[in-house]
């Protein structure tokens, strides 16, 4: 029998146990602070250093110009120099290899007629937009051909003219029309084109659910001297009689004269698909190639943590539950684990709530929660605009104004999710007590715009080019072009479609199902960096900013950087060398033919040696040169 002294004792114990464990959960909160942004104050060293940058590398300011006016230039007359041939002023295909040009640092100008041979030797690449080749500008094209300079077309001519003139075919390498169109059944992109492995996209195949993977396009036969980069596939090609080498062909390289000429045959490597392709070509047409990347893999949960209790029936019926109870005990844990999977990329993007038009409003109850959790993985915490409702934008970002000074005080907002908000509204409302901390912009991208640019001062805007639950032919072709030019990728989760959910594709279940499988996609881009918006955003002002120039020679290819922060990611391509070592840099394999290249001084030069070389004998026995 345990006496009352003990039983005293024991309960003072037991007393002090638990005041302990009550010290050690407010003492975490004290300590985490979660009341505060950490990346907030990162923001002061980081606009610091754009101020010297940031309004000449606003993509519609640059001049076009060779003179590099409206812009620093480290060294011009060895900079790349690229002629573009555009339709018009929209031509939204041109502004894509403007976009091309001023990532790589390239020095350009946009031509809208075709300019005399003259005007155009100076310059060492020519990409043609949506400009229309007709029939008599095939002999301006061939005085282009003895330049020796490289030309890329997004485009070709129409068929019945390459049909009807075949000295201009010619020009293109192509030898024979065969069909005006051909339905390909799939798709074949083959290694090294890019940074990943061979793409196969048919029916069935590992890439989503659709059957989207025919094409219509013009079936041409190539000259000699042709190197494919892509194919289409026929279903019937073995009772055709077709061999692999005369399969319909997307994307070639040929000679002619003293230029290399290389083509795109197929639309669906139109908009930012288009930057991967041309970055593939460049990769091809020497021993090395080199160029920035940014090195930044990003997934954002968009209207996540959710602080209203909006939609409760749709939300009881299909999980027994109200929606703060799915946001806190089913989606959490269950969020967190994916993410986990995925490698990291812990980046939020909170939603005060989704029907601004209902009269249900947010709530604070469970915010102190969701910052601790974030912090403890760690992670950002951006806000989201989005809506199922239709409430003017000025509206609903004063709605979070209120509701976030009067509950959260002393946080401040960095990265911001812009939903349908356009960027001209989005730019005067960015001025207010309360936004005026806001250096990222994420949002959805729209043809023609630009993956990465400053959308006012040193506010800097970022689209997303994948959706987590969804992976079919044209994202995973969208994924590898952004991957192979920038080393990056932006994944948008918007979990708005869990608590407004329209049909049962929008259940939970199944779209954690797919967004789980997503990670299977990065297997060929481990080499990059995945991370959260805000140390995204850290690399991508760094790439803007930087500037760089090379100098090669056999074995060694130096990189002086300019405007050079803490680090830099390139990517080197060749076909028969390998790094033996670098100064001011490490190198990581991406694969057999890439290399990821971390700078870390401002000069780095990278030393290389060829693999393919007849070694001399071990008998050190050598034939005569010329034997009889």
């Amino acid at each position: 029998m345990v006496s009352r002294r003990n039983y005293f004792t024991i309960l003072i114990l037991m007393l002090m146990v638990f005041g302990m464990f009550m010290f050690a959960g407010v003492s975490s909160n004290i300590l985490s602070d979660t009341s505060t942004n950490p990346q907030a104050e990162e923001r002061v060293a980081i606009n610091a250093v754009d101020t010297v940058t940031a309004d000449s590398l606003n993509l519609d300011s640059i001049n076009t110009g060779l003179s590099g006016e409206g812009r620093t230039v480290l060294n011009p007359d060895k900079k790349l120099q690229v002629s573009i041939l555009s339709g018009g002023i929209e031509d939204t295909t041109s502004k894509m290899l403007i976009q091309w040009c001023v990532y790589n640092k390239y020095l350009y100008k946009v031509f809208y007629t075709l300019p005399n041979t003259t005007e155009l030797a100076e310059f060492e690449v020519v990409l043609f937009g949506d400009y229309e080749i007709t029939a008599s500008d095939t002999n301006t094209l061939y005085s282009y051909a003895e330049l020796g300079n490289t030309m890329i077309f997004t485009r070709l001519p129409d068929y019945q003219l390459l049909n009807s003139n075949r000295r201009l075919a010619a020009f293109y390498g192509i030898r024979d029309s065969i069909s005006e169109t051909v339905t390909a059944d799939g798709i074949k992109i083959f290694p090294d084109f890019m940074i990943n492995k061979e793409r196969i996209y048919r029916k069935d195949d590992y890439f989503g659910q659709l059957d989207d993977t025919e094409v219509s396009i013009p079936y041409y036969s190539l000259a000699a001297g042709y190197e494919v980069y892509s194919v289409g596939l026929l279903e019937n090609q073995e009772e055709l009689g077709i061999e692999d080498k005369d399969l319909p062909p997307l994307l070639w390289r040929t000679t002619t004269s003293k230029s290399f000429v290389c083509a795109v045959n197929s639309e669906i490597f139109d908009g930012m698909t288009m930057l991967g392709v041309l970055t593939g070509f460049m990769a091809h047409l020497g021993e090395y190639y080199v160029y920035p990347v940014v090195n930044a893999q990003t997934i954002s949960l968009i209207s996540y943590p959710y602080f209203s209790n909006e939609n409760q029936e749709a939300m009881q019926q299909l999980y027994s539950r109200d929606s703060e109870g799915v946001a806190r005990d089913l989606l959490w844990p269950n969020v967190v684990q994916i993410l986990k999977n995925y490698g990291g990329s812990y980046s939020f993007f909170a939603a005060t709530q989704l029907d601004y038009l209902d009269q249900t409003g947010p709530k604070n109850d469970y915010i102190d929660f969701y910052l601790r959790e974030i912090g403890k993985l760690p992670g950002n915490m951006g806000l989201s605009l989005g809506q199922v409702s239709e409430k003017d934008s000025k509206d609903i970002m004063a709605e979070n104004e209120d509701f976030f000074k009067n509950n959260l005080p002393d946080y401040i907002f960095t990265a911001l999710f812009s939903a349908d908000i356009s960027s001209e509204e989005l730019k005067d409302s960015l001025n207010s007590d309360f936004y005026k901390d806001i250096s990222l912009v994420m949002s959805d991208y729209g043809e023609g715009e630009n993956i990465l640019e400053f959308l006012k001062d040193k506010v800097l805007s970022v689209k997303f080019n994948l959706n987590g639950y969804e992976h079919e032919t044209m994202d995973d072709l969208r994924m590898s072009s952004i991957e192979n030019i920038l080393g990056m990728c932006n994944m948008k989760v918007d979990m708005t479609r869990v608590f407004y959910p329209e049909d049962s594709s929008d259940e939970w279940n199944n779209l954690s199902l797919k967004w789980s499988k997503g990670n299977t996609y990065f297997s060929d881009y481990k080499a990059f960096d995945m991370v959260t918006v805000g140390e995204m955003e850290n690399r991508a002002r760094r790439f803007l900013a930087l500037d760089y120039t090379l100098e090669y020679n056999i074995n060694d290819i130096a990189i002086q950087i300019d405007h050079f922060q803490e680090e830099a990611y390139f990517i080197l391509r060749t076909n028969n060398r390998r790094i033996d070592h670098v100064d001011n840099a490490t190198a990581l394999a991406i694969s057999d033919t890439a290399y990821l290249i971390k700078a870390e001084a401002a000069d780095v030069t990278i030393h290389m040696f060829e693999e393919n070389v007849l070694k001399k004998p071990r008998n050190n026995k050598t034939l005569p040169s010329n034997p009889k």
